[in-house]
């Protein structure tokens, strides 16, 4: 199987859609019902702050953040390739493909019970390394219970 090698980069589909969370968040707080609780003003205060640092803190960590090349094969090989090392993972066949994301389920290879999730944003890679995850996941998906 051929190997392929895929260099992550920040996604601006995630930015888009942690704004629109933001928005969405401050707009309910600002939607509540006037002087149904005491100091209602002063809690609403609160609310939109803490949302307000939390937004900028993962939007901040988020822009900082090293992300490490990945080498995968059909197979449902992946590697993460860091600084430190390489660290060994198996896709799963409860990957997912959608138009804008892909929902990879990874498992160690040396212990099935230690698992995590990858969402890749379509932005984050080229499109030829986006359908070649794509390809990666469906033929995951279809060789379940062959092995």
């Amino acid at each position: 199987m051929s190997k392929y090698r895929v260099e992550l980069k920040s996604s601006r589909l995630l930015v888009i859609f942690k704004l629109l969370v933001y928005v969405i968040l401050m707009l309910s707080v600002l939607n509540w019902q006037s002087e149904s609780i005491q100091y209602q003003l002063l809690l609403q205060m609160l609310t939109m702050t803490v949302i307000t640092f939390c937004f900028f803190k993962t939007v901040f960590y988020y822009r900082d953040q090293k992300l490490t090349p990945v080498i995968f094969t059909q197979g449902g090989e992946w590697l993460e390739v860091a600084i430190d090392g390489q660290i060994s993972w198996r896709m799963t066949d409860k990957s997912r493909v959608s138009g804008l994301l892909l929902f990879i389920h990874l498992i160690s290879p040396l212990n099935p019970r230690h698992s995590k999730w990858c969402l890749i944003y379509k932005d984050q890679v080229t499109k030829r390394d986006f359908r070649r995850l794509c390809r990666a996941v469906i033929y995951q998906q279809q060789t379940t219970g062959i092995d």
